[in-house]
């Protein structure tokens, strides 16, 4: 029998099919149709998703090895970031409001007189954000109070997927982490938080742990995707924790990186949150391991950054790592500054960060100007995890996936400047297997959670670290710190 897991994304949805041992049998992907009503506006209709999930169901369920070897259970890793409001049948009552999105800044801004971070910040693991689904449902209720009266449920991508699959709202402890009204010691909801924010409670999903399943696959999904009767359904997570457990991070101490759109960190720990955590930029999780909380610091600078870069450039990404190689161990003589975006960690005020290049003359080449982003970001990740050692979080070894780990050049750098070994994991797609190996759990074809992930997510090689080449950037990253400070002081 097979596993399936289902990975929804901001620009596609992919599927993927695995034998009980972790093998990859197939996989399939469909695109997703950004909409941009206004500058600084992103949303995606959540019909779009189902008909991606669906289109690429097909294709995988079309492919003769998933014949020959049909599956017995599906989970759906996705972002808890994206919110709208659907009726008593789960129609959309609006799309999908994208976690980039601008709207609803006037939420992020503390009553006049409450402390920084307020008291349920330690409580469900993260400041306020615009982004929060309690905030958006501000949002709606503010702008939007027509729709809101029509409303029975307040779906994310998770639970709006699996609703449309079992007919049950059901979310699970990391996705719904991201509430201003859950609670990371009981697990749960907290009734006097949501009276105070007037949420309606048929408006909040069911919470339902890992490793549970939601429901049979509705016969006419079945049907349509190609798969036969009585294939359950099983609760997913929050996609940077399903990333974490598809690529083996289970112990405390262990780095996920994942090396995306984003280059974001995730540390399983067993240690509550703390003011200085947060205001640093760090949030806390619920994570499926025996540790059961994770650590994160999300950076949106990754790969976003480097295309901004190669395609501003004008510079491919074969021409990019052949003249890194070239170049060898010696630092770009251009210095850059990474946040096109804002950073998120680490600094004071780094929200109002913005990009930068420093050191360019008439000799700057465009390889030049890539490196010294890879570097800068680079540099971040050393920032990131010193700042969570200094918060008492273990870090001791490292494992990446993404698309980013694909250049070796970088691996090998942030190995250097991190002085730890990197193991880049064997699937590239950790997600979806993070997702299938829930529905496995749920289903009883694994009985040791952590086993599962530790045993099928597989290393394909290791990056051990080179101090004499991190000796060479010890200087600059000690100068980009220095930049960053006077540039967040006196310039943005």
């Amino acid at each position: 029998m097979s596993l399936l897991g289902i990975d929804v994304g901001s620009s596609s949805v992919k599927v993927a099919a695995y034998s009980e041992d972790g093998k990859l049998i197939g996989v399939a992907s469909a695109n997703l149709s950004p909409i941009y009503p206004a500058p600084g506006l992103w949303e995606t209709d959540p019909l779009d998703i189902w008909q991606a999930t669906s289109t690429a169901m097909r294709d995988l369920c079309g492919q003769d090895a998933l014949r020959r070897d049909p599956p017995k259970a599906i989970a759906v890793s996705a972002s808890g970031r994206e919110n709208f409001p659907a009726d008593a049948e789960g129609n959309p009552l609006g799309n999908g409001i994208m976690g980039a999105d601008t709207r609803g800044a006037e939420f992020e801004v503390p009553p006049e007189g409450e402390p920084v971070p307020e008291p349920w910040c330690l409580s469900c693991g993260h400041l306020r954000e615009r982004m929060d689904p309690v905030f958006r449902l501000a949002w709606w209720n503010k702008y939007h109070p027509e729709i809101m009266e029509k409303a029975r449920y307040y779906f994310g991508w998770i639970d709006f997927v699996t609703f449309t699959m079992t007919g049950r709202a059901v979310m699970d402890q990391s996705t719904v982490s991201r509430y201003a009204v859950y609670d990371l010691e009981t697990l749960d909801w907290v009734p006097e938080r949501v009276a105070a924010h007037q949420i309606a409670d048929y408006l909040l999903p069911e919470v339902l742990p890992w490793g549970e399943v939601i429901g049979e696959l509705k016969p006419e999904v079945a049907q349509e995707w190609g798969l036969p009767p009585g294939v359950k359904v099983a609760q997913g997570c929050h996609d940077l924790n399903c990333a974490a457990y598809g690529a083996g991070v289970n112990d405390i101490g262990t780095v996920c990186l994942v090396s995306g759109s984003y280059e974001n960190i995730l540390v399983p720990t067993d240690r509550l949150p703390t003011a200085s955590m947060l205001l640093k930029g760090l949030s806390v999780m619920p994570q499926p391991c025996q540790a059961g909380l994770s650590v994160i610091a999300v950076h949106p600078t990754g790969n976003a950054v480097l295309n901004w870069a190669r395609a501003l450039t004008g510079i491919s990404i074969e021409a990019v790592e052949e003249a890194v190689h070239q170049r060898g161990e010696e630092p770009s003589p251009v210095m850059a500054v990474p946040y096109l975006s804002g950073s998120m960690t680490y600094w004071e005020d780094g929200r109002k960060a913005r990009g930068g290049l420093i050191g360019l003359t008439l000799a700057t080449s465009k390889a030049d100007v890539v490196q010294a982003f890879m570097e800068s970001i680079a540099y971040d990740t050393v920032n990131t995890l010193s700042l969570m050692q200094d918060e008492g979080i273990e870090v001791r070894r490292i494992r990446i996936t993404g698309g980013g780990a694909r250049s070796a050049w970088w691996t090998q750098l942030k190995a250097d400047m991190t002085n730890m070994p990197i193991e880049v994991v064997k699937h590239s797609e950790p997600g979806t297997l993070g997702a299938a190996l829930l529905a496995g759990v749920a289903i009883g074809i694994y009985d040791d959670m952590e086993a599962a992930s530790e045993e099928y997510s597989g290393t394909k090689a290791v990056f051990a670290p080179n101090p004499e080449r991190a000796a060479l950037h010890q200087e600059r990253l000690e100068k980009y710190r220095e930049l960053m400070a006077l540039l967040l002081e006196h310039v943005y």
